[in-house]
């Protein structure tokens, strides 16, 4: 019995360990409350206008969230007179990026008739540099054409790893631009959708042995405070962690995104995860004492049987006939078996 609770705490524990391993990209929340204290940004206006990217003028519109000048603005007098271009940069700080990574912001013009030429661009440079020439992926264009009058959110996922900077580039010409503003930025990462699947063998089997042990409910018990779930999750056998065993390594991690979707089929619906957690397909315990539910349209069936010696054997089977087999003979059913000592 203490063999099976270490082994079954450690590989817990080892999950739980996967599942934090990798480090959050560092994400960025900015309302411009002051743009000439903002933190790591960069200014740069290529063409030497009389102005830049300054704090927002409340008489030509008020911010879009906090305080009434609290969004980073800049105009025509960006370029030079008469009919100088616009050339106008606002780089972030460098960032870590892991795959996925969501774009936020707002922005809008003055709306001034006769005035439109303004169009803001959003880009991408890999790595710490800062230099405009870097920033050679465009992720998003608001042309002068469809530039909002008011307030509008725009947002933009982009797919990378390691480090680069995002920047704002203000285009246009001093003769027929106006005044633009951007507010409620944020960076950050799109979490991977994760799912609770019954798996039940495994924790059906911890819950019988720890009906019969003191000890082992104590191993139980650490097992499951490792994978993050209640002693309620043995009681219901209705909720399991989908997770795969790694082919090279032969521990067990959490399934990359092509691995979730060929065990679990379905994606979960938003409106339906609560921190992660769905509602697990329900679990009928038969006379037999077999149980079954039924996972992405596929019925399991759960076994656990007394033998002769004490010992307790489990086995899961896919198929309705093996599962009575399995009651009665579980050397015949097709099914991968576990013994456990029996206290």
């Amino acid at each position: 019995m203490k063999t099976f609770l270490t082994l079954f705490a450690s590989a817990a524990l080892t999950l739980s360990a996967c599942a934090h391993a990798e480090t959050p990209p560092t994400s960025l929340t900015e309302g411009f409350d002051s743009v000439s204290s903002l933190d790591g940004w960069i200014i740069n206006n290529v063409n030497a206008g009389s102005t830049s990217w300054f704090q927002g003028n409340t008489e030509a519109f008020t911010a879009q969230a906090g305080a009434a000048d609290s969004y980073v603005a800049a105009n025509f007098n960006a370029g030079t007179p008469f009919g100088g271009a616009i050339d106008n940069w606002l780089i972030s700080p460098e960032l870590t990026l892991a795959g996925t990574t969501r774009v936020t912001f707002y922005t809008r013009n003055s709306a001034e008739e006769g005035f439109d030429n303004d169009t803001l661009g959003l880009l991408f440079s890999a790595g710490a540099g800062s230099a405009i020439t870097g920033f050679k992926t465009s992720l998003l264009s608001v042309d002068s054409t469809a530039y909002p009058g008011d307030w509008t959110k725009y947002t933009v996922d982009f797919t990378g790893s390691g480090t680069g900077r995002f920047a704002f580039h203000y285009t246009g010409d001093y003769d027929s631009s106006s005044y633009i503003g951007i507010d409620s930025l944020t960076i950050s990462a799109v979490p991977e959708p994760s799912s609770w699947l019954m798996l039940g063998l495994g924790l059906a089997g911890v819950g019988v042995v720890a009906r019969r042990s003191r000890r082992a409910a104590a191993g139980a018990g650490l097992a499951l405070a490792a994978l993050g779930m209640s002693q309620s999750a043995i009681a219901a056998d209705q909720q399991g962690m989908v997770v795969v065993r790694d082919a090279e390594s032969g521990q067990l991690r959490a399934p990359t995104a092509a691995e979730h979707k060929a065990l679990v089929g379905k994606p979960i619906k938003s409106s339906e995860a609560v921190a992660g957690v769905v509602k697990a397909p329900a679990v009928q315990v038969r006379k037999d004492g077999t149980r079954v539910a039924s996972a992405s349209s596929k019925a399991v069936f759960s076994v656990v049987t007394r033998n002769v010696d004490g010992t307790l054997s489990e086995a899961c089977v896919t198929d309705e006939h093996a599962a009575p087999a399995a009651t009665n003979n579980l050397r015949t059913a097709q099914a991968k078996e576990r013994n456990y000592e029996a206290q």
